[in-house]
């Protein structure tokens, strides 16, 4: 168990488990379409991030990048095909993260909502535009900055001073 759940039930701990496969999903498929660059991306990320030893998450992301590409696909064949009711099952999955966010201590709240948007930015750009970067489509530009989460503010600089 990773330090920062402590607080948390075995359930509260999945879902953030399962955060990175179902905002990969949620954001690669608003378009309808998952395709394997946005699969592909969504790993390599997880993998540098789990690497990142300056981040606070890389932990959480040694654990996630474990195949992610398998839980991935395991999860699209749990949720339903349809892009709306499919949308619909993630983003009420994704909303429980808003109280399991307040359960955290100080600041793993804060870090795993920004990491989790910068995350879902990024699967967005894998997709479409020069040479595939940089580009979010209009479907994904609904769904990118997770609306279902509540921003967690960020904590004191004072107490914590080399938080991005």
């Amino acid at each position: 168990m990773l330090k920062e759940f402590h607080n948390l039930t075995p359930a509260e701990q999945q879902l953030m488990l399962d955060a990175i496969p179902l905002i990969t999903i949620l954001v690669a498929g608003a378009d309808d379409d998952i395709d394997e660059v946005e699969i592909a991306e969504a790993q390599r990320l997880a993998d540098i991030r789990s690497f990142n030893k300056k981040g606070q998450t890389n932990a959480y992301y040694e654990k996630v990048d474990n195949d992610l590409t398998g839980r991935i696909m395991e999860m699209m064949k749990e949720l339903p095909n349809a892009l709306a009711p499919r949308q619909e099952a993630i983003v009420a999955k994704l909303s429980g993260l808003n109280d399991v966010f307040a359960k955290m201590d100080e600041p793993f709240g804060y870090l795993y909502y920004k990491s989790f948007c910068s995350f879902a930015k990024h699967v967005a750009e894998s997709h479409g535009g020069f040479l595939r970067f940089m580009t979010v489509g209009p479907k994904e530009a609904e769904v990118v900055n997770l609306p279902m989460l509540n921003a967690v503010e960020r904590p004191s600089k004072i107490d914590y001073p080399n938080l991005p």
